[in-house]
């Protein structure tokens, strides 16, 4: 079907649709400002009206610039990324239905080719008459009068024939939405939460009937049987990488108890949630990211939700935020959602020969065959061909090793799709994200020529075959992974640049000299600790992990003996401490990791805390999740020297 076809079958079926307009705003973002993760209650039309700005939707990515004019469907997830000046927007939401009168034909049309759920987004030749459009339904939509409302009905059919016009004139393709990927982009980013197939179809304006077909030809399964199987995979990491009890876990991913999840737990695994623990105990002393010891400490960054009411044709606030579509500010550009998802939507006769300036670009093409390869053997002692030059590699959480070996992945290493390694985003603020859990269909859609593993735990199974089909994949090994000197050389060994690796070493050494001299000269030998807190829970590192490492080994802190306590019990990252616990420690620094942002909790307001001599005699320095405290490598431990540096020596 060519592109000209697929236009007159949209414009049938605009033609006999009823629509309603259900709200027109003006939106306005700040330089540099984000609005994240904003899930389409409708339809929408979205019109730059001034600035630039990245936008997201659903991880397809466009560079708006003035007067560009997109479209996306009910489910679609919003992110905008404002770029140096102030951005503004119009946002259009409609509803459009078939008559109630059943035509065959339309009906099948509008399942093969619904032009309402469908994706788009383009520079109109001729913009004017659309912008000015616009601003007569923006004033008029807000007079409230029967007349200026039925003005805007005439106007937006008016709209609509415009912009259909100039699509059909600049050939535009058309994406149709892909259900089953908005489903499955969901159901990550939801799983914890109460979920039916029925509430799930509604998000996507679907029939629980449809979404289920279609979810099962993608995934061979229903969306009730993925989300349990993404709530188990969910839980296997909370079993391995924290203490937390079996009712904490079960509440955490999304079980109303804890023995209906033992229950599931072992029809999907054949094992029960102890006996896992317990058989992989040998993974539980890897360095985790806190983020996955409580989920709920870096929720997703939401707007405020809105519902439409339908029969009073406005919208209205569900009180769950701060402000009307708030948005965040942030450092680095949005963040792309399960770019590679989108990348599976299937265009219901797309051109694929036309171009336009804000088409969503196209994926980066696969690397040329490496002139030569090399058999290494991995840490699981697999024989892995590895290319000689690898091009577009995946390294989920080792993303450290490779930017301070110069190297770009073709994804990055993320949680829940909104917790990344915020340190690492001035050179990794372009390249898309991945689930931490790396789903093979995601993987797969990037096209990666080589796949850096750190985890045994992750290639569990018949994962490690799995992800062998996609790209030669390379597992580091749990020796190595503990070592994160011998960690970046290992990575340097396998992408052939073992000198590069060296030289970054060689360079942190010097810093770590440079740095200890500093601190004996201006403090002597004093003690220190770093301490994380989330809600109302603290953590202490591990005094041979992550930035106990730093402080200890490599600073010369003296080690408190409290830590010395729960290291000596537990091998994981960071450790579960009470408050009381903690004020047993006279210790002279403390470093506080505080996820809770600026609003701190309770916790840090009790004597308790208050009395702790660090706190009380002001040697206490708090650092956000922008920093690095929580990670380890060349560039994260660089980061924590300067801030101990710059926090002590006055």
């Amino acid at each position: 079907m060519d592109n000209d076809f697929n236009i007159d079958e949209q414009a049938r079926l605009w033609a006999y649709a009823s629509h309603k307009v259900l709200d027109v705003r003006l939106g306005t973002l700040l330089p540099r400002e984000t609005l994240l993760s904003y899930r389409l209650p409708a339809s929408a039309f979205l019109f730059a009206v001034n600035g630039e700005a990245r936008i997201s939707l659903d991880g397809t990515e466009y560079a708006a610039k003035k007067f560009h004019v997109l479209h996306a469907g009910k489910g679609f997830c919003l992110d905008i990324a404002a770029e140096k000046e102030r951005f503004e927007y119009y946002l259009i939401f409609y509803k459009a239905v078939l008559p109630p009168v059943r035509v065959p034909e339309l009906h099948r049309l509008m399942e093969r080719c619904n032009p309402f759920q469908s994706q788009f987004g383009f520079a109109p030749r001729h913009p004017l008459s659309l912008f000015r459009q616009l601003e007569l339904m923006d004033r008029d939509w807000h007079r409230q009068a029967g007349l200026e409302r039925l003005h805007v009905k005439a106007l937006f059919h008016q709209f609509i024939y415009e912009l259909m016009r100039q699509l059909h004139e600049q050939k535009v393709p058309l994406v149709k939405a892909d259900a089953a990927a908005q489903a499955i982009r969901y159901i990550h980013e939801h799983y914890a939460e109460p979920l039916t197939l029925e509430e799930l179809a509604r998000l996507l304006d679907s029939s629980p009937r449809h979404l289920s077909r279609m979810f099962k030809s993608r995934t061979g399964c229903s969306p009730i049987d993925y989300l349990i199987r993404h709530r188990i995979d969910k839980a296997k990491e909370m079993l391995l990488c924290t203490d937390a009890s079996l009712l904490q876990i079960a509440a955490e991913v999304g079980f109303q108890d804890r023995y209906y999840f033992s229950r599931m737990f072992k029809k999907f695994t054949g094992i029960t949630p102890v006996q896992y623990k317990q058989q992989n105990a040998h993974e539980q002393d890897r360095p985790y990211p806190p983020s996955v010891m409580a989920r709920s400490s870096i929720a997703v960054r939401r707007v405020r939700p809105y519902t439409v009411d339908e029969d009073d044709n406005h919208y209205q606030q569900k009180c769950e935020g701060a402000s009307t579509m708030k948005s965040r500010t942030t450092s680095f550009t949005v963040l792309t959602l399960l770019l590679s998802l989108t990348l599976l939507l299937g265009a219901c006769g797309t051109n694929s020969g036309a171009t336009q300036e804000s088409q969503p670009p196209a994926g980066q093409q696969a690397a040329e065959p490496a002139a030569a390869e090399r058999v290494l053997k991995d840490g699981l002692g697999h024989e892995v061909k590895v290319p000689a030059k690898p091009q577009r590699i995946i390294a989920s959480y080792l993303e450290d090793h490779l930017v301070a070996l110069g190297v770009k992945p073709v994804a990055q290493w993320s949680v829940k799709q909104s917790n990344v390694q915020f340190y690492l985003q001035d050179a990794l603020k372009d390249v898309p994200l991945i689930p931490s859990d790396l789903p093979f269909e995601v993987v797969t859609s990037f096209q990666p020529d080589l796949l850096l593993i750190d985890s045994a735990e992750t290639v569990a199974g018949d994962k490690y075959a799995q992800y062998a089909k996609i790209a030669p994949t390379y597992t580091v090994g749990m020796d190595k992974n503990n070592d994160w000197r011998q960690e970046l050389l290992e990575i340097g060994k396998v992408l052939n640049k073992s000198a590069e690796a060296k030289q970054a070493l060689d360079t942190y050494e010097a810093k770590v000299k440079e740095a200890k001299e500093k601190l004996q000269k201006a403090i002597g030998t004093k003690s220190a600790v770093a301490v994380w807190h989330s809600k109302k829970n603290f953590y202490v590192v591990n005094e041979k992990m992550s930035s106990g490492d730093v402080l200890y080994k490599d600073l010369g802190f003296t080690v408190p003996a409290v830590v010395k306590e729960i290291t000596s019990t537990s091998n994981n990252n960071w450790n579960a401490i009470s408050l009381e616990k903690l004020a047993e420690m006279d210790v002279d620094y403390i470093f506080l990791v505080n996820s809770n942002g600026k609003d701190a909790s309770e916790e840090l307001q009790r004597p308790l805390w208050k009395n702790i001599p660090a706190v009380k005699n002001g040697q206490i320095y708090e650092f956000g999740l922008e920093k690095s405290w929580l990670y380890t490598g060349t560039i994260a431990n660089t980061q924590m020297i300067d801030d101990v540096l710059k926090s002590v020596i006055k």
